[in-house]
């Protein structure tokens, strides 16, 4: 085995530390080791690559990553800016792969998910998609995106387990088909590590898809009587709906059947929501003693510390008014919002990205929740929409009612369904709640991350109010 699939620590962490991909920015690296190597030689190459998987310990825990490794060099150096690398690993998916560790002890499976596996022609282009986030993508010739995944976690990966169940099983039109997998076997079971989903050609995603629309509106002469966007807003809605109701379609049983929601089930809401809100007025307090928050803001902030205790009060009422009327708990997408929709070239949307919020532990992810969370998140994209496209002109606030409007009353349409409370009133009532959650989270985050962007938070609590919070 060549030297360089166990390099020193430092080595790896330097390397790790480059990339846009690695989930410990801003965290002491204390180590970093290759537990595992599968030395990889495909077919029509003579050069014998590894994946391997490296533990990672910080000042903020341990996680693991899969590493893409180059051959023989004196520096770590990753196999995905190979095209002979990246060539055969997209060619391993129409005649299977299995790969022993260097240990003995685990396996890297890539497999088929379709009766018809993939095959690329010898011509086509495939190539490394260079805007990495968490993970890292492979475009196949306008057919298929091959998305790898760095930091690796134990157990049924809901991206995958998700589309599985939605385009293989269901066969919903809506969701790119999952054309196949890579899994790591080992002891303890089976770890995600990629998979290999139908490209959209021509799409776009359908948050620069929705800015674009309003600034049409914005820039219509008749603005006042624009319907720009508001068709799409309602064909996003019965799309979003049909994908719930396909994720409450499972056996009983299964990992996707329909659950009433208990009055634990309310309960766990309920605290889940005062915890974001206390956290997030905590974290307001700091930014203000701190002089970290915009002048013109500073009273509006004041404003809201002082309403703490009405903020914190919210949940409970909503829990008293909604009694047992709750709905149900389905598999949910988990992290809903315009940038994990497409807007295809024939006009259709598309949903992607089921893997829940990175941050939440993968139990957490694959939880049952109720789909007015979903909802509630889509709802806050079309604030931020809203918000990016025009700061200060009071048209786009018209354009956000009308849009949200839309998108609400096609979803809600249909009413033969378990899924939601059996009331209107108390549909509503757990959309506040599930917005109300969302919008501090936004303040939390913002204030964290991008504080110029804290007043589209702040807003949103301010038009939160409007109707009242008692």
């Amino acid at each position: 085995m060549a030297d360089t699939w166990r390099a020193p620590s430092d080595k790896l962490a330097d390397f790790l530390g480059e990339r846009r991909w690695f989930g410990g920015k801003g965290r002491v690296i204390r180590s970093a080791q290759v537990v595992d190597a599968f030395p990889v030689r495909w077919p029509q190459s003579e050069r014998t690559f590894a994946v391997a998987r490296v533990r990672v310990v910080t000042d903020d825990g341990e996680s693991t990553y899969q590493l893409f490794l180059m051959p023989g060099t004196a520096r770590v150096e990753d196999a995905l800016q190979d095209a002979a690398f990246l060539r055969g690993l997209v060619d391993a998916f129409a005649r299977g792969v299995r790969v022993d560790s260097d240990s003995g002890d685990s396996r890297w499976v890539i497999a088929s998910e379709t009766e018809r596996p993939l095959v690329v022609p010898p011509n086509a282009t495939v190539r490394l998609v260079s805007t990495e986030q968490t993970n890292s993508s492979v475009i196949i010739d306008g057919e298929a995106i091959l998305k790898l995944y760095r930091k690796l976690e134990p157990g049924i990966n809901p991206d995958v387990e998700v589309t599985r169940f939605l385009t293989v099983d269901r066969a919903f039109p809506h969701v790119p088909v999952l054309l196949g997998s890579i899994n790591v076997e080992d002891a303890s079971g089976v770890t995600t590590a990629g998979m290999l989903q139908e490209l959209v050609p021509g799409a776009t995603d359908a948050w620069n898809y929705t800015l674009q629309r309003a600034r049409e509106f914005l820039a219509s002469e008749d603005a006042p009587g624009a319907t720009a966007y508001v068709e799409e807003a309602r064909q996003l809605g019965v799309v979003t709906r049909e994908m719930h109701e396909a994720l409450a379609s499972g056996e009983a049983g299964s990992a996707f059947e329909l659950r009433k929601a208990r009055s634990e089930d309310i309960t766990e809401w309920c605290q889940g929501a005062r915890r974001t809100i206390s956290r997030a007025l905590q974290t307001l307090d700091a930014a203000l003693r701190d002089r970290r928050v915009a002048s013109s803001l500073d009273a509006d902030a004041r404003a809201f510390l002082d309403r703490r205790a009405e903020f914190l009060q919210l949940p409970t009422a909503i829990a008293a008014r909604i009694g047992g009327d709750a709905g149900a708990t389905a598999r949910t997408h988990g992290d809903y919002h315009l940038g994990q929709v497409l807007r295809s070239a024939t006009e259709r949307f598309l949903v992607i990205d089921f893997e829940g919020e990175p941050a939440r532990p993968m139990a957490e992810r694959r939880a049952h929740q109720s789909p007015l969370r979903d909802v509630a998140g889509m709802l806050r994209s079309f604030a931020y929409a809203a918000a990016t496209t025009a700061k200060d002109d009071p048209r786009v606030d018209a354009w956000e009612n009308a849009v949200r409007d839309a998108f609400l009353t096609a979803y809600l349409q249909r009413a033969d369904s378990a899924l939601l409370p059996r009331t209107a009133t108390n549909v509503r009532q757990l959309l506040k709640l599930f917005e109300a959650e969302k919008v501090f989270y936004e303040l939390h985050y913002e204030l964290d991350h991008r504080p110029d962007w804290v007043w589209i938070p702040m807003h949103g609590i301010a038009t939160l109010g409007e109707g009242g919070l008692a």
